[in-house]
């Protein structure tokens, strides 16, 4: 038991009361200077409502812990520290697991050395779920530096787990928003599927045919862009949704500097001023700038802009009302993350709205999951489109790569018998699968990390994390 004197000196370090009188030296001076925290747990000895026990994940001054259990008002901590140093609560001393405190809401902390010479502030924010998968995302999040992740699975048609780690909107004080299955997220080349889901909305209503071509006469642009002949004039949707329609990929107008203060219109123009590279049909490039032309397709064969489109007859035949077309900062929606740049790029530096129906949508991950719930095939929620016209969207690969249909990659080992997509913009990663063996997922962030060495790649892990995250729960 510590006596009554160390324990208000001690005290008075924490809350910066005036100190005590240094004659009685309360303190050892040979005793640690070390203020650190080696670990946060929470044990069923100390919390019997835990199904299991559950440690804490650190991330720089911020201890992330996963507990299984839906009450979390009345939990009790222990800690280990470096040479008896003790964790102070408001002003308590709850080193030892014997204080109960409520986790709600992210707590702070004092860590103070043996000697009370040195104090470091901490948190600890707890949730809800299953540390087994959960310190996966976080130690994906540490490693690319990931200021906030979304993740959402479901089997079958039911939604079985789905929550936020870390922040929406990093920093500190009353600024920062905790990420949830509903924050919004951009979700880059994601958006193909959406501009897809239009494309085969249109086909099932009998406005256009996968086959019909774009340009030239009888193209459906060939008003809007007259003039067109030759092979151009033979390019047709599907080698649009392919990508083997034969324009130039280098540079990709739809992101590059020949980008800049243009219009979509404007952008293709001046495509179609350029030389093919190859044959309509003859090769796969993945081509961003296809999809602002189906955009295109789909505002002139519908009569209504892309997004308005996108949202009266494809989403709310879904019963969605929080997908978009996203904007700048300044147009940010309440519920939607903020885009954390590295490596020098700038994630507000894409017009959403040229490059909409290419990478300029976002959504949540839950609103993901009732997307895929409803264009799978299945018996349960009504599909938005026929049985045969979801078979053609899913499994028409292109002639000059099996791994690709229309708007979806298809084929992946890490997704048996799943179509699927990712997305990446400077600020953002996202990735969804649909029907893997009963199994579906999504995972957005608001960061993008361009780390490729022998530490890992990023592109890589991601996918492996969605795909590890999916038989966890398979």
């Amino acid at each position: 038991m510590k006596n009554i004197k160390l324990f208000f000196c001690l005290f008075a370090v924490v809350i910066a009361l005036p100190a005590c009188d240094t004659e009685e030296k309360p303190f050892d001076e040979g005793k640690s200077d070390k203020a650190v925290v080696t670990a946060v747990n929470f044990t069923i000895s100390d919390n019997p409502g835990l199904q299991s026990a559950s440690s804490g994940h650190s991330m720089g001054n911020i201890w992330y812990v996963s507990v299984l259990t839906s009450d979390l008002s009345s939990l009790k901590p222990s800690f280990t520290t470096v040479d008896g140093g003790i964790v102070m609560h408001d002003g308590k001393d709850v080193t030892d697991g014997s204080t109960a405190i409520d986790f709600t809401k992210i707590q702070k902390f004092t860590v103070v050395s043996e000697s009370g010479k040195k104090s470091a502030d901490f948190e600890v924010y707890v949730q809800s779920g299953n540390d087994k998968i959960d310190y996966k995302v976080y130690d994906f999040m540490r490693k690319y530096d990931i200021p906030g992740v979304s993740v959402s699975v479901m089997k079958g048609e039911e939604v079985i787990y789905s929550k936020g780690y870390g922040f929406a909107i990093s920093g500190n004080g009353d600024g920062r928003v905790p990420a949830t299955e509903n924050t919004l997220y951009r979700i880059g080349s994601m958006s193909k599927q959406f501009t897809t889901l239009c494309i085969m909305t249109l086909y099932e209503r009998g406005l256009l045919d996968i086959d019909d071509k774009v340009f030239g006469a009888g193209g459906i642009l060939n008003e809007q862009f007259p003039g067109v002949t030759g092979p151009k004039a033979t390019i047709t949707i599907r080698n649009l949704l392919q990508h083997n329609s034969g324009f130039p990929t280098s540079p990709d107008p739809m992101f590059s500097s020949i980008r800049d203060g243009k219009s979509l219109d404007d952008l293709i123009r001046y495509v179609l001023e350029q030389n093919l590279e190859n044959d309509p049909g003859s090769k796969y490039n993945y081509y961003n700038m296809g999809f602002g032309m189906l955009g295109r397709v789909v505002e002139v064969v519908s009569g209504k802009p892309y997004e308005q489109f996108l949202k009266e007859d494809v989403l709310a035949k879904m019963g969605i009302d929080d997908i978009h077309v996203g904007g700048a900062l300044a147009d940010r929606r309440p519920n939607e993350a903020v885009y954390y740049s590295q490596s020098g790029t700038d994630g507000y530096a894409n017009p959403m709205k040229v490059i909409a129906a290419a990478g300029g949508i976002i959504a949540s991950t839950e609103q993901l999951m009732k997307v895929l719930a409803h264009i799978d095939g299945a018996d349960g929620v009504p599909d938005i489109l026929k049985k045969e016209t979801l078979d053609l969207m899913y499994n028409s690969p292109s002639p000059n790569y099996a791994r690709y249909s229309l708007g979806w990659r298809i084929g992946h080992n890490l997704y048996p018998q799943g179509h699927y997509h990712a997305g990446n913009l400077a600020g953002t990663t996202a990735i969804w699968v649909g029907g893997s063996l009963g199994m579906s997922a999504a995972l957005l962030c608001n960061s993008r990390s361009y780390l490729s060495d022998a530490s890992g790649d990023f592109d890589d892990a991601y996918y492996i994390l969605i795909g590890q995250i999916i038989d966890f729960f398979r």
